[in-house]
């Protein structure tokens, strides 16, 4: 399915010329029919003598109807351009051919009209005049057809060229992301709203949802048209009529956009690489940084303003970057063309491809950003994929580069690729959409990152093994919690650290403990061993000891939980310490006494250790707690393993 679309000076025969072909009447206006112009855009189809249906696009000539002509062009995938042999190449056959070009419209036929009014010499005259125009262009090659509508003379061969052309043409292509540019809305009696355009990239069905863009609203499709017919499903490239369920009119307009359900992104600014029209006489003007332009794209029109690397705008006829802000954020694709005018006067400078469709806005202080920039004017996919996660650092697979001209297939393969060639970085090891894609370079920084903390950790408490996960979270919160997972594990599988009880230690790390701390120990130990009926509490300990050893209780705080992960003492309940070798002696005394005695008493337990029950009762928790005991009424029994 292909649309064409005409294109000329205004009375050079465009209208008349799809009339002949098509025997209908593009001028619909009541003000066309009596001004014997095209105002607005004209909708027409052909059927070729293959039985393939074309759609053909008719636009306004009149250089004050140009934004139309430019609406009506950016959903073509063909130029018909319409010469007339009298006046031949005209201001606005330049204009318009200018345009095409800008959009990159790469296939087309020149068809001289009205050839029934000029001699052979005056006909020559005008097909040497446009060979010469057209001869560095992409249209160079194009057939020259030579046409009288009012003779029926050429118009069998313009049909077979048409025909021709198309064969030539590359498909649209279906990448499952359907775009239909709204170009007219209209009420149908019994029916309701309808819209039309012309549908890109995807297709759309009968009974589908869809959502209205900028509105985000949801709706169905009741009926669904192409060319005239009912259609269960209409194909990209086509022209479609598409009957909106429990939408009113009023609520739409030229430039919106009805999408498949898949979600897609809106963004007011966008970088562009921008090709502005070489100098004219007729057409001088000057574009400054921040300059308001006019911005086609699809069937939108919209103000701007625009930005240059350096404030250094380019002049005409030259090419470079740029950044446009628009007022309102936008449904763009990368790879899409558009157009830009000056609001006053009128006048078309310029056009291009847009290259990041969801551009931060950045003003070009960056160099980086020129550097990231340049990278994609090929558009190559691969180099797509490394420049989005080089912008975002991370980015869920199911969002990557979804405003592209490019199928979710496709994005997938180079995904792979990429990750094969270790580019990249999956957080999944399949093709779920709720993997992460990491950039790699950021990937690597947030591993050294995560050793150095790690390090750092060690150097303000040495006498730390390792420390809970947790702490790092509070790092890196920054990263989604699968990314930091995967960080962790990544780094476990690697060996780099190890993971235990949701403890991160690095292999290779023991305690550095100062000969301070040493003695510090010594005299912990020494105290607890004297006092081993009557331990102490921590805060008495740490209090003691703080005004003996001329240490604040922070760095003895750190002893004593060294001590207590060694097992070289036991807390119990109050904060009790005792020491590891007595807690031992006295849990063994326990275990001993209950395996023949079956229970003990507190005044048993008493009379057993020689300790009160200030001590008592937090020993016997310490064993409820261990699993050893369990209480039972007012003993304690040796506790049961579970089957």
């Amino acid at each position: 399915m292909f649309v064409l679309g005409t294109a000329g000076h205004i009375d050079h025969g465009k209208t008349a010329l799809i009339r002949a072909l098509t025997s209908i009447d593009t001028d619909r206006l009541p003000e066309e029919k009596e001004r014997g112009m095209t105002i607005d855009l004209g909708f027409a189809w052909l059927k070729l003598p293959s039985g393939e249906k074309v759609g053909i696009v008719d636009v306004p000539g009149h250089e004050d109807f140009i934004k139309n002509m430019i609406i009506g062009a950016t959903g073509i995938d063909a130029l018909i351009l319409v010469v007339d042999a009298h006046e031949g190449w005209r201001p606005q056959t330049e204009e318009h051919f200018q345009i095409a070009e800008l959009l990159n419209i790469k296939y087309g036929l020149i068809v001289i009209t009205k050839i029934d009014l000029v001699d052979q010499i005056r006909l020559n005259l005008v097909e040497k005049e446009i060979r010469e125009r057209i001869k560095n262009t992409i249209l160079r090659e194009a057939p020259l057809l030579k046409v009288s509508t009012l003779k029926n003379l050429g118009l069998d061969e313009l049909k077979l060229a048409i025909q021709n052309l198309i064969l030539k043409m590359e498909p649209p292509r279906d990448i499952g992301k359907p775009r239909l540019f709204i170009d007219r809305v209209f009420n149908i009696k019994g029916s309701g709203t309808v819209v039309t355009g012309t549908l890109k990239g995807g297709s759309l069905g009968e009974g589908e949802e869809v959502i209205i863009f900028p509105s985000y609203q949801k709706t169905r499709l009741r009926r669904v048209q192409s060319y005239k017919e009912k259609v269960e499903k209409a194909l990209p490239g086509s022209r479609v009529a598409l009957n909106l369920a429990g939408v009113e009119k009023n609520d739409l307009r030229r430039g919106d956009i009805i999408l498949g359900i898949k979600p897609v992104k809106a963004n007011p600014y966008i970088d562009v690489q921008l090709q502005l029209l070489p100098p004219s006489p007729l057409k001088k003007y000057t574009l400054k940084n921040r300059s308001e332009v006019v911005f086609f794209t699809g069937t939108k029109e919209t103000r701007a303003k625009i930005f240059f690397p350096e404030n250094q705008p380019l002049k005409a006829g030259e090419s470079g970057l740029a950044q446009l802000c628009c007022p309102e954020p936008l449904v763009t694709y990368c790879g899409d063309r558009f157009i830009l005018r000056i609001p006053s006067p009128p006048t078309t400078i310029g056009g291009g491809a847009i290259i990041d469709p969801l551009a931060h806005p950045h003003h070009f202080k960056n160099k980086e950003i020129i550097k990231f920039l340049q990278r994609r004017v090929s558009f190559d996919l691969k180099e797509l994929v490394l420049s989005e996660l080089e912008k975002f650092n991370f980015i869920p697979r199911e969002d990557l580069l979804v405003n592209s001209n490019y199928a979710h297939r496709e994005i997938r393969e180079a995904v792979e690729l990429l990750k094969k060639e270790g580019k990249l970085i999956s957080t999944s090891t399949d093709t779920e959409a709720n993997a992460w894609l990491i950039a790699q370079n950021y990937w690597q920084e947030q591993k050294i990152k995560f050793l150095q903390q790690l390090n750092q950790e060690y150097e303000l408490s040495p006498l730390q093994r390792g420390f809970p996960l947790n702490k790092f979270q509070s790092h890196f919160s920054y990263l989604k919690p699968e990314i930091f997972n995967y960080l962790v594990n990544s780094l476990v599988n690697t060996a780099e650290i190890d993971l235990k009880n949701g403890v991160i230690s690095l292999p290779s790390r023991k305690p550095q403990i100062s000969a301070r701390q040493e003695k510090l120990m010594a005299e912990i130990l020494k105290i607890l061993k004297e006092q081993a009926t009557h331990p102490p509490e921590e805060k008495t300990l740490l209090a003691q000891l703080a005004g003996e050893q001329n240490q604040n209780q922070k760095e003895i705080k750190e002893v004593i939980n060294f001590l207590l992960r060694e097992g070289k003492i036991v807390k119990l309940n109050e904060g009790i310490l005792l020491e590891g070798e007595n807690y031992a002696m006295m849990k063994d005394k326990l275990i001993d006494f209950l395996k023949t005695q079956k229970s003990i008493s507190i005044a048993q337990v008493r009379e057993l250790l020689g300790i009160s029950r200030k001590y008592i009762i937090p020993l016997l928790n310490k064993l409820d707690e261990e699993k050893i005991t369990q209480r039972k009424e007012n003993v304690r029994v040796l506790r049961t393993k579970e089957k």
